[in-house]
């Protein structure tokens, strides 16, 4: 008896969050403030240090909680 799991990859699965898509995304917003000379919060800047480290160590997905 196997047991089937509930989601067939991470990538579906809604309890999980793509680092690599929210690092685009706060990437983009941190480019978009630059561009238009608005300041950028520091924890915006440390939040993205901390996804690219992530992903660097091969941590692809992160929970949601």
């Amino acid at each position: 008896m196997t047991i089937q799991p509930r989601y067939p990859n991470a990538a579906s699965d809604p309890r999980l969050t793509s680092v690599e898509l929210e690092h685009r995304a706060l990437r983009q917003e941190v480019t978009n403030l630059e561009w238009f000379g608005a300041p950028v919060d520091k924890s915006k800047r440390d939040k993205l240090k901390t996804l690219r480290l992530m992903m660097q160590a091969g941590k692809f997905y992160t929970p949601n909680f």
